[in-house]
């Protein structure tokens, strides 16, 4: 009887995962007429944040935080100033939680009701010393600390 019990458990478990596998992986639909977001979750997500999206300055913007934090590096766990200013720019009027694993910020966009998109970066450095020129180019040969 336990042989039996435990053959049904383990087709029961497989045939359990393989359907959640797949509903993982359903595709959603994305047009429009299909939307899953409405126009009201849309208007949750800060004017200011949608105004700025739509200048031809975003790009410079972005480029220029990239270049200050790749020219300022901090290992990982060390990233103090470059959480900073992070916080900073978030400060624009997204809401953010601060601290996560000792420097990490998770910025929060949207009404908070799915569905949801996560998007995730590095902001730490690794202790290597630049071979190229260039302009951006780390500032710290041991990539420690801003100064």
């Amino acid at each position: 009887m336990a042989f039996f019990f435990f053959l049904f458990s383990f087709f029961f478990f497989q045939w359990v995962s393989l359907i959640v596998v797949c509903l993982l992986f359903m595709p959603l639909p994305i047009s429009s007429a299909h939307s899953l977001l409405n126009p009201e979750e849309l208007g949750q997500i800060p004017v200011k944040f949608l105004e700025l999206a739509q200048k031809k300055e975003l790009f410079a913007w972005i480029v220029g935080i990239r270049r200050k934090i790749h020219e300022n590096p901090e290992l990982g766990f060390e990233e103090f100033e470059t959480s900073k200013l992070i916080r900073a720019e978030l400060n624009m009027g997204i809401s953010y939680q601060y601290p996560v694993a000792e420097t990490g910020v998770v910025g929060f966009l949207g009404s908070g009701s799915a569905p949801f998109v996560a998007i995730r970066a590095d902001m730490d450095a690794l202790p290597i010393q630049e071979n190229e020129e260039w302009e951006h180019k780390s500032k710290f040969p041991d990539a420690r600390l801003w100064v």
